[in-house]
């Protein structure tokens, strides 16, 4: 579990934008399940435990189950548990960017540019879509520095979805 001067010295900086906004810290968290000789799968968890859309504001209504934007996160965590259980003979590293996305003088804005670790900018148009910009990282992580052969992110990106689909389909 790495604390906000270690997400920091890693460079997961894009992650980091989205969490410096809250006076609960961020935490990284890798989980590694070594069961087999084979190739290994990462699960990468959107770990929003509270979305408060940061500049990008959401109204009363749309923060009411904002602490329920950690379920890509809540997913992840439930596979490891369950493989550790089971034994599962695979290989499988969980990784979480657990964070809040809040609205404070330290918060990213819109019409920021912010680094990740892939070494690409990311110019922030919507503070509200904290999710890609914590799963960019938490996906470059999985790829450059856990070397998974295949890698899965989980997340609960439904505002997204339901602009892409509409209300009677989901993405998945």
């Amino acid at each position: 579990v790495y604390d906000e001067k270690a997400i920091q010295e890693m460079g997961l900086e894009a992650y980091y934008s989205v969490a410096k906004g809250s006076d609960n810290p961020p935490r990284f968290i890798v989980l590694r399940h070594k069961g087999g000789d084979g190739e290994t799968l990462a699960l990468v968890g959107k770990g929003l435990c509270y979305d408060s859309g940061g500049y990008a504001i959401k109204s009363a209504g749309g923060m009411y189950t904002m602490h329920a934007d950690m379920g890509g996160a809540g997913a992840v965590l439930g596979a490891m548990k369950f493989l550790a259980e089971t034994e599962a003979p695979v290989n499988v590293t969980a990784i979480v960017a657990a964070c809040e996305n809040m609205l404070s003088g330290k918060s990213y804005k819109n019409g920021d540019i912010i680094d990740s670790l892939s070494g690409k900018t990311i110019e922030v148009v919507n503070t509200d879509a904290e999710g890609r910009v914590t799963l960019a990282d938490g996906v470059t992580y999985a790829a450059q520095n856990e070397k998974a052969d295949y890698i899965i992110d989980i997340a609960t990106l439904t505002g997204a979805v339901v602009s892409a689909l509409g209300g009677d389909m989901t993405g998945v």
